[in-house]
């Protein structure tokens, strides 16, 4: 698949493995009065799966999740290419906010322009219409926008694939855009920001200012990864290359990263709590 435009340019194709710098961890845990954890859904909580609906939380992971969702310190974030109902569904911890369509849909509905809407409707039209002798491929209808998928296609069905996304969006051109996920296109309205708007602007809306970490395992994570450059980053899996500063090797890590993390913070009291004891969330 076609690299996607970042924000920034990607930095450093190899960053450094996280469970061998945990020490940038428990320096965080020490001194950061508040921490805003940021994570992807699939591929980062979860592994793929062939079909969306498939794909299941593991009860360790959601049980990490709880613990540190108790944590006067934390705010915890999941964003999702999914709809916020699915994902909200699927994570069901309590005190963690669920954004979808990679922050598009937050708090309140996404909605695009008639005319904008329009072009969708023609869009999905006609990629109905090129592909439909592609029966390895697929197309996910996620409210305001859709998804061609193309997981565990064959490799000649993936680049005959490519070549027809890429031919009908030139026709949608400047008012549609086309998101290059893992095994994945998502065809978005143009002003759909993605991640790194979301995390920025939510950010922008915390006090006091959090320290953030972001762990992501995708193309469309690199957003947030760019604006999130004093944070903690951490792309998930071998995808290279990337602009976070650390790696972990994939879901089961990040499971454990999520339990340590607990442990380093029930380890370290929160500042200020000898005086004036644990606030709640």
């Amino acid at each position: 698949m076609r690299s996607p435009p970042q924000e920034e340019p990607i930095r450093d194709a190899r960053p450094k493995h996280l469970f061998e710098s945990w020490h940038v961890i428990t320096k965080a845990a020490r001194s950061a009065r508040r921490l805003a954890l940021f994570l992807d859904f699939d591929g980062t909580l979860t592994p793929f799966r062939k079909r969306p609906e498939q794909v299941r939380m593991s009860r360790r992971t959601r049980l990490a999740l709880e613990r540190l969702a108790r944590d006067p310190r934390m705010e915890i974030c999941v964003l999702s290419g999914r709809r916020r109902a699915d994902v909200q569904k699927r994570v069901a911890v309590r005190g963690i906010r669920c954004f979808g369509l990679h922050g598009w849909e937050g708090s309140a509905p996404a909605v695009s322009e008639a005319r904008v809407t329009r072009l969708l409707r023609q869009a999905r039209r006609q990629f109905r219409q090129r592909l439909a002798d592609l029966r390895e491929i697929w197309i996910e209808e996620k409210g305001p926008i859709f998804a061609v998928h193309v997981r565990g296609a064959t490799a000649g069905a993936a680049r005959r694939t490519d070549r027809i996304v890429h031919e009908v969006m030139g026709s949608f051109a400047p008012d549609l855009r086309l998101l290059p996920g893992n095994q994945v296109w998502e065809v978005t309205p143009a002003d759909m920001q993605g991640k790194g708007a979301t995390v920025r602007a939510l950010l922008g809306r915390m006090h006091p200012v959090p320290l953030p970490l972001y762990i992501g395992d995708d193309t469309t994570d690199e957003s947030a990864f760019a604006v999130l450059r004093r944070g903690i980053t951490v792309c998930v899996g071998p995808r290279r290359p990337t602009g976070a500063k650390f790696a972990l090797r994939g879901t089961q890590e990040v499971c454990r990263f999520l339990e340590r993390l607990g442990r380093e913070l029930r380890a370290t009291p929160p500042r200020g709590s000898e005086n004036s004891g644990s606030r709640g969330k």
